[in-house]
């Protein structure tokens, strides 16, 4: 016996029905975007040590993270033994330092005015050198060779004359045959003067020879040698003296540029002394690590904030969250949501330490470019709470955004779609007859699973579903 046509139609349709059939029919849509986010102050004021000279910050005190500081009170407490006994050994070292370039420059300004004088001096010294040396050359060595033999030729001329007196006295008293006392005085007399000629012709003839071999010579080496040396101390003061100022002037020049740098160097010291007294800017909250752009990154401070812990210069190592500061919702999307977020769209958040409460919420501010990380950053503007509700920076939040209201309109489950080979979707239509049949449709706005569809379905129309099992033929008996 065959199954009635009613019997084939229940097991034909009902399978269907329960497995993966949709109705389509118009019901409001809105587009909504989930997202999670991290409750954060609107702004933060980073704290950080910017030295120029000194790298020891190691903490003595500190605020705890989270607590709440008035303006003045200090955030953290350095150690300052080490930088304030550096400063005394500095005030001591600049003091040799100046005293050094005083005595240089004092120095450098004597060989600015003595070196021109001691060049003169060794030109003048070989000038005169030269002209001495000329001039005994020239005329004083003949002269003294001419005198010398002169007078030797003198004392010989004056023993001739001597001896010649005396010959002639001899010859006039002994012709008078009587020699009187008065006459042998003067004979006596002369013959002494002959002897004293013959002695200075003696005297005279060593002399001479003295002057001519060896004293008029040595002079003449000596005159020599005097040249020679004027000549060299006149060139190595030209070639000393000029570098000797020179090598004066670079020195000085070097310590002047030691002293400024080391003036320098003291004061930034001095100024990265202030640098450790780091007082709160105003009330607020003092939160470890930075704050900034929409995340806060605690872990590099945890590592150092603490007594004994050395902060790392240009490192914020805390955030100063002010007293009016309003608290935001901080998120991060890709970029398959970023294109559906506008500022202005409004939404709410729940607390994750409240997740029955709502609080609403706002964009206000949305990235333009990806962070490193290719992702978006989001930041919404957050209501005040409900009475009771206690948040603090750091918690996070599930929000959802509404963005977009498209009214009453026909929408379907967008894994209902086929997308085509030309990049067209379609749909799979049931029948009344219980086939499925192909249909073309054009799609709009998708949001939690659903995307609305602009054409090509009616109201009260069904599809088919991806899990729905195909329709099973009726058994034949």
């Amino acid at each position: 016996m065959k199954p009635s046509p009613l019997f084939l139609a229940v097991i034909l349709v009902l399978p269907a029905a329960l497995a993966g059939e949709f109705k389509v029919e118009k019901a409001p849509f809105k587009s909504t975007v989930s997202l999670e986010g991290v409750f954060l102050p609107d702004k933060a004021l980073p704290l950080k040590i910017d030295p120029k000279a000194w790298a020891d910050f190691t903490i003595k005190e500190l605020v705890e993270q989270g607590s709440s500081v008035k303006k003045g009170d200090p955030v953290v407490v350095i150690d300052t033994k080490a930088i304030d006994r550096q400063l005394a050994d500095d005030a001591d070292a600049t003091s040799v330092r100046k005293a050094a370039l005083t005595l240089g420059e004092l120095a450098l300004a004597n060989l600015e005015k003595t070196t021109p004088w001691q060049l003169e001096t060794a030109e003048r010294a070989y000038t005169r050198a030269k002209d001495d040396h000329e001039y005994f050359v020239e005329v004083s060595r003949p002269l003294q060779e001419e005198s010398t033999k002169r007078s030797l030729q003198s004392t010989e001329r004056y023993l001739e004359s001597a001896t010649e007196e005396l010959k002639q006295l001899l010859k006039m008293y002994k012709e008078d045959d009587l020699t009187e006392e008065t006459e042998e005085i003067i004979l006596k007399r002369q013959r002494y003067a002959v002897e004293s000629a013959e002695f200075r012709l003696k005297s005279a003839k060593l002399a001479t020879k003295r002057s001519l071999e060896v004293t008029i010579p040595r002079s003449a080496i000596d005159q020599e040698q005097a040249l020679k040396n004027a000549e060299v101390l006149w060139k190595t003061a030209r070639e000393t003296l000029p570098s000797a100022l020179q090598q004066k002037r670079i020195e000085i020049k070097k310590l002047r540029v030691e002293d400024q740098r080391a003036d320098e160097k003291s004061a930034e010291l001095k100024a990265d002394r202030t640098l450790m007294d780091i007082p709160a800017s105003s009330d607020g909250r003092i939160y470890h690590g930075e704050i900034r752009k929409g995340r806060w990154n605690p872990a590099t401070a945890a590592k150092f904030m603490k007594v004994g812990g050395k902060i790392p210069p240009r490192i914020i190592f805390a955030s100063l969250i002010p007293a009016d500061a309003a608290m935001q919702l901080d998120a991060f999307v890709d970029e398959t949501l970023i294109a559906k977020l506008k500022s202005g769209q409004k939404g709410y958040v729940a607390p994750i330490s409240s997740p029955r409460s709502r609080l609403s919420v706002e964009i206000s501010k949305i990235s333009s470019h990806p962070a490193v990380d290719g992702k978006y950053h989001v930041a919404l503007k957050v209501s005040a709470g409900p009475d009771g509700l206690h948040l603090v920076p750091g918690m996070k939040g599930k929000a959802k955004i509404t963005t977009g209201d498209e009214g009453d309109r026909l929408a379907i489950p967008a894994n209902a779609l086929h997308e085509e080979a030309d990049g067209s979707y379609s749909v799979k239509v049931k029948g009344e007859d219980g086939k499925e049949n192909k249909v073309a449709v054009a799609v709009g706005a998708e949001s939690n699973g659903k995307i609305v569809v602009l054409s090509g379905l009616k109201e009260g129309q069904l599809i088919i579903t991806p899990d729905a099992p195909a329709p099973k033929p009726a058994a034949k008996k």
